[in-house]
């Protein structure tokens, strides 16, 4: 359950009783931020070195009356301390959540969603933006995001790009390995976009939710049940829960913000870490979200005929490809909220079953996927 559904007052200190917590302090300043209309939840862990420059860039970025809140988890350096001199400075609404993790506990997902929580249960009306200590967003940021929830988005994914003067020091790959997984991850979301269109993000669109730069429209947070709790990925199970519940999700290119493609992140799983495998080792895992061209077509197109199923039998027609058993089928049948019900019969189909996928498998799997692609195209 979210802070703000208990029903009473939200005392971010609760968040002390966590089970990974070992002590939780808070920090607060510049005025007062339940009124605040919009509220920037940061995850930050020995960032002295950049939280500075994260904060100058939002700070300009915000209305007067937006809020900070910054969780500084698992740190020993300056990180609170020139960041509380930073929105001292501005005048800025912000509490900072300085958390001491139990021995082998912690993770950046815990620490946003005690962000997100904290800003949710302080400010439950408040749009809510999550931003990573490592990055810098461009200008218009703040008036993109305020546009996209003025359309009617519920969930908001913004662009992330790399700051150019650290990624022109990034050891360099291939260039035939760089093309093909750009070309392999532009081609899987180009066939789902045709096999089963999507009216909130015609093609093209980027596709892609990172915890760096996505957003919440005003109380969404509450009914969703707060950001997934998981050890890593933590933005990619948001985005699966909020298009399980139907709501209306946007991949926007205006919310720009550049991040660091430091070899040495700080959070497990996430991108550092898929830049340094990249780099480190022969055949790496690339992005969870590729699959052989034969598996994505079989998810896109059964995905599209179940949702134009018009009644329980051409529903259970639709699903006859992905081999379900007969309790596994009723499941998903008698789910009556349709987002919902389709994850289930992906989840418990042998047949859309996810797997590891490596660098070697983007190789022997490309002219199945150009193959496919080409013949989408053809209609």
């Amino acid at each position: 359950m979210t802070p703000e559904a208990t029903g009473s007052p939200f005392d971010p200190r609760r968040l002390g009783s966590h089970p990974a917590v070992a002590a939780l302090r808070t920090v607060t300043g510049g005025g007062d931020l339940t009124a605040a209309p919009a509220v920037v939840a940061i995850p930050a862990r020995r960032e002295a070195g950049r939280i500075e420059a994260c904060l100058a860039a939002l700070l300009a970025e915000l209305k007067p009356a937006d809020a900070v809140v910054l969780a500084v988890n698992g740190s020993y350096d300056a990180t609170l301390e020139r960041a509380k001199a930073c929105l001292e400075r501005a005048a800025q609404p912000f509490l900072i959540l300085d958390i001491d993790w139990r021995e082998g506990c912690g993770s950046a997902p815990l620490a946003r969603r005690f962000a997100l929580d904290t800003a949710a249960g302080l400010a439950p009306g408040a749009a809510l933006l999550s931003l990573d200590a490592d990055t810098l967003v461009q200008p218009g940021w703040r008036a993109a995001y305020e546009a996209e929830f003025a359309r009617g988005f519920a969930l908001v994914c913004g662009a992330i790009g790399f700051i150019p003067e650290e990624a022109a020091l990034l050891p360099p790959l291939p260039e035939a390995d760089e093309r093909l997984l750009r070309d392999y991850r532009a081609a899987s979301r180009e066939i789902a976009a045709c096999l089963d269109p999507d009216p909130h993000n015609p093609w093209p669109h980027h596709g892609n939710i990172g915890g760096a730069n996505f957003g919440l429209a005003g109380g969404v947070y509450a009914g969703i049940g707060g950001l997934p709790d998981v050890p890593f990925g933590e933005d990619r199970a948001l985005l699966r829960r909020c298009e399980g519940l139907g709501l209306a999700v946007r991949f926007s290119e205006a919310p720009l913000v550049w991040t660091s493609p430091r070899l040495d992140g700080r959070a497990s799983g996430g991108l550092s870490d898929e830049l340094a495998r990249a780099r480190r080792e022969a055949d790496p895992v690339v992005d969870e979200a590729l699959e052989p061209a034969a598996a994505l077509d079989l998810r896109h197109r059964t995905r599209a005929a179940f949702r134009r199923a018009g009644n329980r039998t051409a529903r259970a027609a639709a699903l006859a490809p992905l081999r379900l058993t007969a309790a596994q089928e009723e499941a998903v049948l008698t789910e009556p909220r349709a987002g919902l019900a389709w994850q289930r019969a992906e989840e418990a189909s042998p047949a859309l079953a996810r797997r590891r996928f490596r660098h070697g498998d983007l190789v022997r799997e490309w002219p199945a996927m150009a193959a496919l692609l080409a013949r989408v195209r053809a209609g």
